[in-house]
């Protein structure tokens, strides 16, 4: 009997560990094989074209790059990664239908001004629009399954958590409010052995605010070795959400902490501070042009200056001026300091436009060039503001570790903000920037910040 318990025991521990892997990857994972779908997709229906026009299989040509990179980036931009996410009130598959007919037409134009209309019979009207065609459906068809697929894996997570203090009960509604979906069950100590061993469960948070006593280690290393995936609190939101919980996270815990390289990387920094400066120059020059009309526009609809300059705080917690240009009526703090809100009413009809293009932030390349701030790091927050928020937000001022950036991690992963509880928000994501800084995290930030832009979300 104790035999086919433990064997009971071992397959729900195997049917868990299985489920606990794919809970925290299922998204990433998802996402890199729809990417492989589309890029197979797209190969494979050009050398199909290619057979029925010309009767040859070239399998892969020089010019079926282009289409490639405009699918990929398209297919992104237009949020079609995430199988089950409405964006704008389309679903992915409707958006990965536009999506390869925008790609279409970019790589058309790319076509024409390149001459490879007469040269190259991948852009041939018999071969480059039926593979789109035949892309579009693919890619829509694999995203209406895998959407379906998802939602239901996702009804197989169950997480469980042992605690029932403030650091529980604060993951419990971070978990309602984030929409994630799966079972959150949490558990005092005494009551987790008896529902540890109930069902499979994807894995175990501990979230006790006191060390945990040496029987509750032994049945927690039991169950990892098992292969149940057992997580601290502040692991469990780093991958779950790519956040930092600055509330739930004690001080002994960023001394020993895995990352924040960055800080201790010399080499590292220059690097960053050189790119910086290289992107920065080679945006400028083709940007002249745009800020010059901008400010003509800026000083012809409203009374005052077209750049707005206002104090930041930047690295190490020193103050600078931020210039942007301005996209509020010249009074707009007539009544004091205020935070700047979504469809605030000081905002002009310009400024909104500015606002959503990203096109007020073009004047900070001179800040990044001054060595104020960099492309990616922590929105620069007010001084006056700073003041307080460092008073009511555990670990606030680590934010100024490293350079304020144009763009960032909070700014793209989290929507417009404007209050205490918003930017503690946002100080999880920075935090999560910094404590896992890479250049590949650079590289997405950028990528977001175009689909940020395009779609209207984050700030």
């Amino acid at each position: 009997m104790a035999a086919t318990r433990q064997e009971r025991e071992a397959s729900a521990s195997r049917a868990a560990a299985a489920t606990g892997s794919s809970a925290i990857n299922l998204t990433r994972r998802v996402a890199v094989g729809l990417l492989l779908l589309d890029i197979a997709g797209l190969v494979l229906f050009f050398d199909l074209a290619f057979w029925l026009r010309l009767d040859e299989m070239p399998w892969f040509t020089p010019g079926m790059l282009i289409p490639l990179f405009f699918l990929v980036l398209c297919l992104y931009v237009l949020d079609t990664y995430v199988p089950n996410r409405l964006v704008a009130g389309m679903r992915p598959p409707a958006r990965a239908i536009v999506a390869v007919v925008v790609a279409g037409l970019l790589t058309g134009a790319a076509a024409y001004a390149g001459g490879f209309w007469s040269v190259d019979p991948t852009f041939g009207r018999g071969i480059f629009p039926v593979a789109l065609l035949a892309q579009a459906a693919w890619s829509a068809g694999w995203r209406f399954y895998v959407g379906g697929w998802v939602r239901e894996q996702a009804e197989r997570i169950r997480w469980l958590v042992i605690g029932t203090g403030e650091q529980a009960q604060g993951l419990r509604e971070d978990f309602e409010k984030s929409g994630t979906q799966g079972e959150l069950a949490i558990v005092d100590e005494a009551e987790f052995e008896r529902r540890a061993g109930e069902s499979a469960w994807s894995g175990v948070v501990v979230a006790l605010t006191d060390p945990a006593p040496e029987l509750l280690v032994h049945q927690l290393m039991n169950l990892r070795f098992r292969g149940v995936r057992v997580y601290g609190v502040a692991d469990f939101y780093e991958q779950m959400w790519f956040k930092v919980p600055v509330l739930h996270t004690r001080h002994g815990w960023l001394v020993f902490a895995h990352g924040f390289d960055l800080l201790h990387n010399p080499l590292g920094l220059r690097i960053k501070r050189l790119m910086d400066i290289a992107l920065a120059l080679a945006l400028l020059v083709p940007a002249l042009p745009v800020m010059a009309v901008v400010a003509v526009l800026v000083r012809l609809e409203s009374r005052g200056p077209a750049i707005f300059r206002q104090a930041r705080t930047g690295l190490g917690g020193r103050e600078f001026e931020v210039l942007k240009f301005r996209s509020m009526t010249h009074d707009a703090e007539r009544d004091g300091p205020q935070w700047a809100k979504s469809a605030d009413p000081r905002v002009t009809r310009l400024g909104r436009i500015l606002r959503q293009l990203r096109i007020d932030e073009l004047p900070q390349l001179v800040n990044v060039l001054k060595g104020e701030m960099s492309f990616i790091g922590p929105r620069p927050e007010r001084p006056v503001f700073n003041e307080t928020l460092e008073k009511e937000i555990p670990l606030y001022n680590l934010r100024h570790l490293v350079r304020p950036g144009i763009t960032g991690w909070a700014q793209v992963m989290y929507p417009y903000g404007a209050s205490v509880e918003d930017a503690r928000e946002k100080l999880q994501y920075d935090l999560y920037y910094i404590k896992n800084y890479s250049v590949l995290l650079d590289i997405g930030i950028v990528f977001k910040t175009l689909r940020v832009v395009l779609l209207g979300k984050g700030r």
